[in-house]
C-alpha cells in the first residue's frame, strides 16, 4: 500500500505534464509569413518569386536563381522557404558560351531594388549556352565559380499545376 500511493501520484503528474507544457517558439518564427502570391518584378528581399531560371542548390545555404527577364540577367539569392533573401554578394560576371555573336561577359552589380544581382548589357535570344557565373564573397575578390547549361526553357516562369482528381498512382 505504501508503494501505491507514490506510483499513482507519479502516474498523474505524468498524464498531466503535457497539458501544461508549452513549445517556446523564437518571436521571428511565429511572426514570419510566407506569401502565397507570385510577386512581379523588381523583387525586394521576402517576396515570392515566379519559379524559373537556373537553381544552384548549396546544402545548408540559400540556393542561388540565375535567369534573363527581359533579356537581361538577374541573379537572386533564394531562402528555404523559396522567397527572396538578403544577396551575399555584390558584385561578379556571367560569361557565356555558345553562340556566336552575342556578347559573352556581363559584369554584375547590385540591381535597384537591392534585392540581387544584374547585368546591364542585353541578352539577345535564343537563349540557350553555357554560363560561368562567378560571385565575389568578399573585398579581397575570392569568390564562388558555377558552371552549368541554360536553356531557352528556362526563360519562362514554370506554371504550378493542380493535379488532376483523375491522375491515380
Amino acid at each position: 500500500m505504501k508503494l501505491t500511493i507514490p506510483v499513482i501520484c507519479l502516474a498523474l503528474c505524468t498524464l498531466s505534464l503535457p497539458i501544461f507544457a508549452e513549445e517556446i517558439v523564437p518571436a521571428e518564427v511565429a511572426d514570419k509569413v510566407i506569401p502565397t502570391e507570385i510577386s512581379e518584378p523588381p523583387y525586394q528581399v521576402g517576396q515570392l518569386p515566379s519559379q524559373q531560371g537556373y537553381y544552384i542548390e548549396r546544402p545548408g545555404q540559400t540556393s542561388i536563381n540565375f535567369r534573363i527577364v527581359d533579356n537581361k540577367i538577374r541573379i537572386y539569392w533564394i531562402d528555404a522557404d523559396g522567397l527572396i533573401a538578403e544577396p551575399e554578394s555584390t558584385a561578379g560576371n556571367a560569361r557565356l558560351n555558345g553562340q556566336p555573336k552575342i556578347r559573352s561577359y556581363f559584369n554584375l552589380e547590385p540591381i535597384s531594388a537591392a534585392a540581387g544581382l544584374g547585368g546591364e548589357g542585353i541578352v539577345r535570344p535564343p537563349h540557350y549556352f553555357h554560363v560561368a557565373l562567378y560571385l565575389e564573397q568578399s573585398e579581397d575578390g575570392a569568390g564562388d565559380l558555377h558552371t552549368f547549361r541554360y536553356l531557352i526553357s528556362m526563360d519562362a516562369p514554370i506554371e504550378s499545376e493542380e493535379p488532376n482528381s483523375t491522375w491515380t498512382d
